[in-house]
């Protein structure tokens, strides 16, 4: 998906949303084909046990049983439908400024990442073996010009193509800087500079 028309949370005053994407469709078969193994798993097993706790003529054991099949069968649901529900909560957003990898899931994550365009040094695509290439599917790799690991992302869809937006959006960002080094203007760099002293500041400050 993608749009230049766009704001979203943390977007900084003086950046420009340029485009987003969600991981592909395979990051979420992933756990599904986790998830019906277990799923059958614990479907024999709460049937074993319902045969033989009927086999007794206890009620409170019956009882138990149905109290906990229930709370299993809840419990199996709920992460089934939370793997959905996390799977539109990872993103990756690029704008003009900065890359923005989130990882959020709905209780237990919200984490976020981000890499500024004048730190990266390349952008390269790894998509090996016959599925990937099929589906569309790979890993974008940021080289960072500091001595920090590379950052990879995977499960992205049609990697090539955001490969060659996110380098045009990097060589605009980089003519940009240049202009504005050989014409400095005064007024605006001052505006730019305490808009992102304000950022920085509303970052810092306790909500």
């Amino acid at each position: 998906m993608a749009t230049t028309e766009h704001d979203f949370k943390g977007q900084l005053k003086y950046e420009h949303f340029q485009f987003f994407f969600r991981r592909h469709w395979m990051r979420f078969l992933q756990p599904i084909f986790f998830t019906i193994p277990v799923g059958l798993m614990i479907f024999v097993i709460l049937l074993v046990l319902g045969r033989l706790t009927f086999m007794v003529d206890f009620t409170f054991l019956r009882a138990f049983y149905v109290f906990f099949a229930m709370i299993v069968s809840i419990a199996f649901i709920n992460t089934f439908f939370l793997q959905v529900i996390n799977f539109y909560f990872d993103l990756v957003i690029l704008t003009d400024c900065r890359v923005l990898i989130i990882r959020k899931t709905v209780f237990l994550k919200n984490n976020s990442d981000a890499i500024d365009l004048t730190k990266i040094q390349d952008i390269a695509v790894e998509a090996h073996g016959v599925l990937r290439n099929y589906l569309k599917y790979g890993k974008l790799i940021i080289t960072l010009s500091t001595s920090a690991p590379p950052v990879t992302i995977s499960f992205v869809p049609d990697p090539h193509y955001y490969l060659e937006w996110a380098n045009r959006v990097k060589r605009e960002h980089i003519i940009q800087r240049q202009e504005k080094i050989k014409t400095p203007e005064a007024v605006p760099q001052i505006h730019k500079q305490n808009d992102y002293l304000q950022d920085i500041h509303n970052l810092h400050t306790p909500v």
